[in-house]
């Protein structure tokens, strides 16, 4: 299987330089694709030069006229392109010792419509290993900023999609669904992409074995057209997407829960955060070096969060305590969380940063009644789908909201 790996490019020549290099260093002689979407730094005259030294005649580049966005960008290259099976990757990742053999071992397997690597941030924590669906509709990475050896991370999941930073598939496949979307402005064709490949018949996987760094949206604005890419998706695939977050974790003997907001997380279950707390509690001694590594083995192990908060206060390294908090306010959006984060940021001197968050502990009544509103319906939707967990997990939520938001949760 010869592969095309396609890397849309827009400004930002160090990055795409360094995605080269990394490529180079790892190579296993794909065709290497750089679409240049109209850019107007270095991009223009240095991109040449540098993929034909370190790519030979495997280097293609396409220059377009003016940035046309990441779906026109992947499409041009996949017509300009000779594989028998595509990479779409990030200008902003870095490739790994051995990245490429696992992805193209696992899309030989019979019914795979597409694969795609974990994706760490380059401190080593995960950024993407699959997309999950929320409670109440929303779009996220499951277990993001979990250690990247992290057992969830490394586990199989049922999943939906896979995001288009790095994201390899048949050349016959992609062109009979189309490629990429073109009406979504720099987010969701990936989605789209997807479930097109899933109603197809084909399914998806995550393949640990293959790493790969990224940066994560380094392009300016590419978040500006969220809310319509949302709302278009919702218009095509609304009828098909199943909330999964609560399956997902439930593999992994973690909770889903719901915050007063209606955003979901991942917790341990009661006895499980009693049993740890417990344990710590009777130590004769904690270090913060202790208290990180065994955060690292169960990051959303609350009390240790709030253990590591104390300890940092407490010789009052406010820098290092409000990283710890953004960490933990990250994996578990509760008032006990956000709390923590209050006072590192109070400590630390950031007076609108503690201003927000103090504001987040304090739901505004109108949101909280149309979050009920939603969670009611949802709750209804998932009788209807014969989703007991998605149920239990709406009632619980409701059992423990007036209605009026007039208590936080």
């Amino acid at each position: 299987m010869r592969i095309s790996i396609i890397i849309p490019a827009w400004n930002l020549w160090e990055t795409t330089e360094s995605c080269l290099r990394s490529l180079a260093a790892h190579d296993e002689g794909a065709q290497v694709v750089v679409v240049d979407n109209g850019s107007a730094d270095a991009t223009r005259t240095a991109l040449e030069p540098l993929g034909r030294t370190l790519f030979g005649p495997r280097f293609l580049r396409v220059r377009l006229p003016e940035n046309r966005g990441f779906a026109a960008g992947c499409n041009a290259g996949a017509r300009a392109a000779d594989g028998d099976a595509f990479l779409f990757l990030n200008n902003d990742t870095l490739a790994t010792s051995g990245w490429l053999s696992p992805l193209r071992d696992a899309l030989d397997r019979p019914g795979v419509g597409a694969v795609g690597p974990l994706l760490l941030y380059p401190d080593g924590r995960t950024q993407h290993c699959g997309v999950s669906f929320t409670p109440l509709g929303g779009v996220r990475h499951l277990y993001a900023d979990f250690p990247g050896e992290h057992p969830a991370v490394r586990r199989a999941h049922p999943l939906q999609a896979l995001t288009g930073a790095a994201l390899l598939l048949r050349r016959a496949d992609f062109q009979a669904v189309g490629g990429f979307c073109e009406d979504y402005a720099n987010g969701y064709e990936d989605l789209e992409l997807c479930f097109a490949l899933r109603q197809r018949g084909l399914s998806l996987s995550l393949v640990p074995a293959s790493v790969v760094f990224h940066a994560e949206s380094r392009t300016p604005g590419r978040h500006a057209r969220t809310t319509a890419n949302a709302t278009l998706f919702g218009q095509r695939w609304g009828q098909v997407v199943r909330p999964d977050f609560h399956r997902q974790v439930a593999l992994d003997g973690y909770e889903a829960r719901l915050n007063a907001q209606g955003v979901s997380y991942a917790a341990l279950p009661p006895e499980r955060e009693r049993e740890l707390s417990a344990r710590w509690s009777a130590a004769s001694s904690v270090t913060e070096q202790d208290l990180r590594a065994a955060l690292n083995a169960e990051p959303l192990w609350q009390g240790g969060h709030l253990l590591l908060g104390r300890l940092l206060a407490a010789r009052a390294a406010w820098p290092e305590a409000l990283e710890a908090a953004e960490l933990a306010q990250r994996l578990l959006p509760t008032p006990e969380m956000a709390r923590l984060l209050l006072r590192a940021a109070q400590g630390a001197g950031q007076g609108e940063r503690a201003a927000a968050i103090a504001a987040f502990l304090r739901p505004d009544a109108a949101a909280l009644r149309d979050c009920a509103r939603r969670v009611r319906a949802r709750r209804a939707q998932a009788a209807a789908w014969d989703d007991p967990a998605l149920e239990r997990l709406c009632a619980d939520w409701l059992r423990r909201c007036d209605g009026r938001g007039t208590r936080a949760l």
